[in-house]
């Protein structure tokens, strides 16, 4: 087996709020539910090859997968020596309700992620927040947190006519800034550096970026897949900034996006994913 700090899975690429410049681009996503099948094929791909610190399913917002508690089932078993984790924005939990006991009798924890402060989001949040407390008296071993995800919001990349330009900086500094230089990703039964690069392809489907040069360097990355040597898969994990790191900050640039329950225009409004 071949150790890593984090493995992440996406169940939905696509949410109900609207948070800019989410390092997902789950802003702009607004479909692709991940099946039970396509699941367990990727989790085959690599359970039996790497192992885990931490694996995480997420997406997008993984409660508007109907089958998430089936999905929950599965990568407990194949990822059973990994601490595992479920983050989500809150506001389906109630279209769940064995949720709770599957969390607990799989080994879950369940981090709530809290995405604004504003007087809006926040007196819609107090649904998720009397949902949690049940919980937490109806489920005394249920182990529950509520990450402040805005608190350190960002801009990832700059945005000109309503497309997205990345934001040039030294690969070595973009790397040294990144919050998510350990959050590889497990999509399309293959491994990839960060969620900007495992779902680029998506956002530039969704925004026609293909013909801006300024993102080749994404374009040209290749993604580890299953065939890869044990080698080349160490080589991977240990390997710190790659070129693609140069088309992200190198620092810290602030960001407060509005109210993540007011849609961008021309995004519909997701409360279910067909």
């Amino acid at each position: 087996m071949i150790h890593c700090r984090s493995l992440e899975f996406h169940v939905v690429h696509g949410c109900n709020l609207s948070c800019q410049q989410c390092s997902h681009y789950s802003n702009f996503l607004r479909g692709g539910i991940v099946t039970v099948e396509e699941a367990r094929e990727n989790f085959d791909a690599w359970c039996k090859r790497i192992q885990p610190r931490r694996f995480t399913i997420l997406g997008g917002e993984p409660t508007l997968n109907p089958n998430l508690c089936r999905i929950l089932v599965m990568g407990r078993w194949k990822f059973r020596r990994s601490k595992r984790l479920l983050v989500t924005n809150g506001f389906f939990l109630h279209r769940h309700p064995e949720l709770p006991k599957v969390l607990i009798n799989q080994g879950y924890k369940l981090e709530i992620s809290q995405h604004g402060t504003s007087s809006d989001y926040l007196e819609k949040f107090a649904a998720v927040q009397e949902t949690i407390a049940k919980w937490r008296r109806d489920h005394p071993r249920l182990r529950i947190g509520v990450r402040q995800s805005h608190s350190g919001w960002r801009r990832q990349y700059n945005m000109v006519d309503g497309k997205a330009l990345p934001i040039l900086s030294n690969p070595r500094d973009g790397w040294k800034a990144c919050i998510q230089k350990h959050c590889t990703q497990l999509h399309l039964s293959c491994l990839w550096k960060c969620p900007a690069l495992a779902y680029h392809s998506q956002l530039e489907r969704k925004l026609e970026l293909q013909n801006i040069p300024a993102w080749q360097l994404f374009r040209d990355y290749q993604a580890i897949p299953p065939t890869t040597t044990d080698a080349e898969i160490r080589q991977f994990f240990a390997t710190k900034e790659i070129p693609q790191c140069g088309l992200c900050p190198d620092h810290k640039i602030p960001f407060l996006h509005a109210d993540p329950t007011v849609h961008e225009v021309g995004l519909p409004v997701v409360t279910s994913i067909a």
